[in-house]
């Protein structure tokens, strides 16, 4: 299989399943026998094409009889051709063409049908116009910048037009591989030089204390880095020891837990360990983490990070977290609640959520997030600290999760994030003073965060 069969497999998993999309991608790669640049057309196509779906088929129904169904593995081949077309400068028009329409495999009608389809995209594609944006918004940027109507919709009311119009862009960004030092073994220079060794280019986080960024945009897991006697792909570089794959923005929570050493510590919904093995590196491995999830395949992933980067003081715990009893937090001096949520804020790295959630999703939600929040704060020690994250931008599962905590329980306060993350943008700290990140002003990942402590 060349690189578009397998994005047109990739494509159809994903049509017909409720799969990642980044799952999808990786077992197709397990599968294909693909070299290194047909692994990176192939995942530059996958990506691209779900990204910008919505835009693909409002450029398509201009060229497309309305009598005309199309079956989804020709709707799948037209939006890899139009995507071809409309965002891919490497390769010729011509060459784009050809080569989708070669996934028709011998149905010399289907196969003028995807040409003549194409070519018309070619020729007269830059004829059409969006909606207006001064007068249909909604449709301008749902069709132009590719997001479902009801989400756009959503912003616009919430944030307003500037926001909505800046977000959209700087979500449709492929963002960077980001990375985190393991300060057991190392530090971000020696990290940063370890990188340049294996011929990974990096820099430091602008935002984050243990960051670096690598700078080798279009690299893809199963590549091949320079730089080393041995054959190593950037998989085995990021299965070593001393570096851990994470968001910048995700990076800072663990100091809002964490600026008095705490003796026990609680990660309540903890894999697959990013913030988990983070804490226990900022403890040195002393005191004693206590990590749940209501998950134990999602457990064991944390157990296995745990064992590569050699993290020692956690204890892992299967616990529904709305339900369970959790009379043990009592014994805590922080707990962390890094909740399940929308994930709006990721959108840069897993463009298929805008497809896969709903409002009424939101709603559910917002119910879970606010139960995992009632069911631990009777719990929480006087003095203790509570820590409430989401990787999203939605306030519904942020500041309004927050203030009927505040308003149910009285008892806690929130403590401004500032005195605890004061290298980080101003701008990235609310006026009740928690942390949200958005990629278009920090150019990371959507991520919130408030620091209560019982009072």
């Amino acid at each position: 299989m060349n690189a578009r069969e397998v994005a047109l497999a990739c494509l159809l998993d994903l049509s017909e399943t409720d799969a990642s999309i980044a799952s999808v991608v990786d077992n197709a790669f397990k599968r294909s026998a693909l070299n290194g640049r047909e692994r990176r057309l192939a995942n530059a196509l996958v990506y691209g094409v779900v990204r910008w779906q919505q835009q693909l088929d409002w450029v398509l129904k201009h060229f497309i009889n309305p009598r005309f169904r199309l079956d989804a593995k020709h709707r799948a081949i037209l939006r890899l051709g139009t995507f071809q077309l409309l965002h891919l400068d490497g390769i010729p028009p011509h060459a784009a063409i050809f080569e989708t329409v070669q996934l028709v495999k011998n149905r010399r009608k289907t196969t003028g049908f995807i040409n003549a389809v194409l070519r018309s995209v070619q020729r007269k594609y830059t004829d059409l116009s969006y909606p207006p944006l001064e007068t249909h918004p909604i449709e301008h940027i749902s069709f132009s910048f590719s997001y479902p109507k009801w989400l756009v919709k959503r912003w616009l009311e919430t944030r307003g037009l500037p926001w909505t119009l800046a977000f959209c862009q700087a979500s449709n960004q492929v963002a960077p591989l980001t990375l985190r030092a393991n300060s057991f073994l190392t530090d971000r220079d020696e990290l940063c030089q370890s990188l340049a060794a294996n011929g990974l280019s990096t820099k430091l986080s602008k935002i984050a204390p243990d960051g670096i960024v690598v700078e080798n945009p279009s690299i893809t897991a199963d590549d091949a880095v320079s730089g080393s006697k041995d054959e190593i792909t950037l998989k085995d570089v990021l299965n070593r020891e001393d570096v851990y794959v994470q968001d910048e923005s995700a990076m800072l929570v663990p100091y809002l837990l964490l600026p008095e050493s705490p003796k026990l510590v609680v990660d309540l919904c903890a894999a697959p360990g990013g913030k988990t093995t983070h804490i226990a590196c900022m403890m040195g491995n002393s005191g004693k983490i206590i990590a749940g999830d209501i998950s134990d395949q999602k457990l064991a992933m944390l157990q296995e990070n745990c064992k590569r980067l050699g993290v020692q003081n956690v204890e892992t715990r299967t616990i529904d977290a709305t339900k369970s009893d959790l009379s043990f937090l009592n014994a805590a001096d922080a707990v962390l609640i890094d909740a399940p949520c929308s994930g709006f804020g990721t959108l840069r790295r897993h463009p298929d959520i805008r497809w896969n959630k709903t409002s009424d999703q939101l709603l559910s939600l917002r119910t879970l997030q606010y139960s995992l929040l009632e069911n631990a704060a009777p719990h929480i020690k006087p003095n203790g600290i509570l820590v409430y994250s989401t990787c999203t931008i939605e306030r519904t599962e942020n500041e309004e999760i927050i203030s009927r905590l505040l308003k149910n329980f009285p008892m806690f306060k929130v403590e401004h994030v500032n005195e605890f993350l004061p290298d980080i943008p101003q701008s990235a700290i609310t006026s009740q003073g928690f942390l949200q990140t958005f990629p278009h002003e920090h150019g990371v990942d959507g991520t919130f965060a408030a620091r209560l402590r019982r009072i």
